[in-house]
């Protein structure tokens, strides 16, 4: 499967939103601190586009749907030197700072087998990379090979 590529807006959506924190991903307080700053900015000068980004908010928001409120986060950066600064900005520091983590929150009884698990991050920045957390297994746990690089 090919990596997903987002816009900066639809990043900038992303994090504004607290999707990331939704999907399990952990995002840094400077980019809560960037995108709270971008929110204040749009509320100013683009209040339809805020308005849309506030109502996410309450929302479980998907990829697709960051993408397309992204859209409009660009367009207004388009037309806003200011706005286009605090959405690069925000950007580069979600993207800087990557979490993996592969098995989260299980409870198995008696056996559990997990296959390899290769994790790999190649961006500059912020890394943390974890294959059990919080997880209780029962008599024989088996996990593999557990590969990972940063």
């Amino acid at each position: 499967m090919e990596p997903v590529s987002l816009t900066a807006g639809a990043i900038a959506t992303l994090v504004i939103t607290k999707a990331f924190e939704k999907t399990g991903e952990i995002i840094g307080e400077k980019a809560w601190n960037e995108g709270e700053k971008l929110l204040v900015l749009l509320k100013r000068k683009e209040p339809s586009t805020a308005k849309v980004i506030e109502q996410a908010k309450t929302q479980s928001l998907d990829y697709g749907q960051a993408y397309l409120i992204g859209q409009q986060v660009e367009e207004a950066a388009k037309k806003d030197p200011e706005i286009a600064q605090a959405v690069e900005a925000l950007a580069n520091e979600a993207q800087t700072q990557i979490n993996q983590i592969v098995i989260k929150g299980i409870q198995a009884k008696g056996k559990a087998k997990v296959g390899n698990i290769s994790l790999s991050a190649t961006r500059d920045g912020s890394v943390n990379q974890e294959a059990v957390v919080d997880s209780q297994f029962g008599d024989d746990f088996d996990l593999g090979n557990v590969d990972m690089k940063a």
